[in-house]
């Protein structure tokens, strides 16, 4: 926003922070450890919260989280905003109810983050969706809760530094692997929490050919990382292995596959790199669908466990003309502009 214009003022809030105390908590340990510790029982609430629209359930929900988040009008109110642009469903709930009933004066848009649309996402209320393909329009349209004039095609919205493409060879440089291109680069990845079997994934890469190179991303998880680099001891030279990063446009600009999680955000910063994915056992819920989206699409291949990988890195490395056409198929939809198209609709919408 402030490249397009200077005079802008975007102010960046956590929502929890107009939440209740009890809200806070639910959100931060809930969904955390639900996914870690019992994936099919997220997987099972996210099917089961798939209910008709403005049904009992979530009529009932709506109510609960209005009585959690009274504090969200009180924060429009004395921040003044032109307009509140939500990222993230519940406030996207809280704002869309409060337009709703009328209590919100302020414009409200949603960027619904993921390559489907779920009944949480979706508020007769808002003011104007930014989502991410065109199927996700049709499919938001088909609720019969959102006009098609008030839904954009923009990407899901990721780093600017996507906009700026990255020679494969100077990003590998840039991350001290050899620049050759015949020497096939995988990222492993796990989110910034280090979420995923990476270890295991680590394993299979080893088995490879030493010709392969890897780039291991711990993220925020320090022992993993310590853990990693244990592993990958005296193979330096082609096993890079770092934590957090805030520089995945150029892993990726590095990298010829990346094997880790369907969360929204990596898809999208993958499909803006051209960057083919092998999804290790997507979270059941919104993982999976963005995985079905991006098979569908030719971009992607799903992994169910350690021995699958290797056959399909296998199969990469023997048969380099189906990862170039996955690769072309990831440009395809990718959309490196995406925060500068979403930014230049909500200024002007504001």
């Amino acid at each position: 926003m402030r490249e397009i214009d200077g005079a802008s003022e975007p102010m960046v809030h956590d929502a929890l922070e107009f939440a209740s105390p009890p809200m806070r908590w639910f959100y931060a340990t809930s969904y955390n450890r639900m996914v870690a510790r019992a994936p099919r029982m997220w997987g099972e609430v996210y099917r089961r919260s798939e209910v008709p629209y403005r049904g009992y359930r979530q009529r009932g929900r709506t109510r609960l989280t209005m009585a959690l988040c009274r504090g969200f009008l009180s924060a429009a109110e004395r921040l003044r905003p032109d307009v509140i642009l939500c990222t993230q469903f519940l406030p996207s709930e809280v704002f869309g109810t409060l337009r709703a009933q009328g209590k919100l004066k302020v414009p409200v848009v949603t960027a619904i983050t993921d390559f489907s649309v779920h009944p949480i996402w979706v508020y007769g209320g808002m003011d104007r969706y930014f989502v991410a393909t065109e199927d996700v329009r049709e499919e938001l349209e088909a609720t019969g809760e959102v006009p098609r004039d008030r839904i954009e095609v923009t990407g899901v919205p990721i780093d600017p530094r996507f906009a700026v493409s990255i020679p494969p060879a100077e990003a590998r440089r840039a991350l001290e692997l050899d620049p050759d291109p015949s020497r096939p680069t995988i990222l492993l990845m796990g989110g910034g929490f280090g979420w995923g079997p990476i270890e295991g994934m680590l394993e299979v890469v080893l088995s490879l050919p030493d010709h392969v190179q890897a780039l291991v991303i711990a993220g925020r998880n320090e022992q993993l990382r310590e853990a990693l680099a244990v592993r990958a001891r005296g193979l330096e030279g082609r096993i890079k292995v770092h934590g957090f990063t805030d520089r995945v446009d150029l892993f990726l600009a590095a990298s010829d596959l990346i094997v880790g999680k369907s969360g929204g955000l990596t898809c999208s910063e993958a499909m803006a790199r051209g960057v083919p994915m092998a999804i290790f056992r997507p979270i059941p819920g919104q993982e999976e669908r963005n995985c079905d989206y991006l098979q569908e699409s030719g971009a992607a291949v799903r992994v169910h466990d350690f021995e699958d990988l290797r056959h399909r890195l296998t199969r990469f490395l023997t048969h380099p003309e189906l990862l170039r056409s996955m690769r072309a198929k990831a440009e395809a939809i990718g959309r490196p502009r995406s925060a500068y198209d979403v930014a230049r609709a909500v200024m002007q919408h504001g």
